[in-house]
């Protein structure tokens, strides 16, 4: 079973993808995501192409725990994924400061400060996901 995982973000959604069985996860390309439409169709090939059955979604909480206006976005964006893509079970998960460890990873692993900003969507999904699939190995 294939799992992907979303960093949703008003212009720019990053992928994360997981293997058959869930021990490796992949940066994708990310989505733009200002037009619902062409994000909605871009996610579909996604999951058609790589038989997804499962997404997780980045829920940004806020650092006491409560909900802003990003998870609520997040939550709308679930909402129109659901809506447009049957037979997909959707997760949602707290993705607390996921995007500052992505950036320290980034710059770590030698990326040029200038091709962050195209990266950092997709490897904070890359953290979401394993964040997910090691909570869930634990269970």
């Amino acid at each position: 079973m294939k799992i992907i995982a979303l960093d949703i973000g008003e212009k720019r959604t990053g992928v994360a993808i997981s293997n058959n069985i869930s021990t490796m996860c992949t940066p994708l390309d990310y989505i733009k995501s200002e037009d619902l439409e062409f994000f909605i169709t871009e996610l579909s090939i996604i999951i058609n192409q790589n038989e997804v059955d499962k997404i997780i979604i980045g829920l940004p909480k806020l650092m006491n725990g409560k909900e802003g206006s990003r998870a609520k976005f997040s939550r709308f964006i679930s909402k129109k994924i659901k809506e447009n893509i049957l037979n997909i079970k959707i997760i949602l998960w707290d993705e607390r400061l996921t995007t500052k460890e992505a950036e320290k990873n980034l710059i770590q692993s030698g990326i040029k400060k200038t091709k962050i900003k195209e990266k950092i969507d997709s490897e904070s999904a890359v953290l979401i996901l394993e964040n997910y699939l090691n909570t869930q190995r634990k269970q």
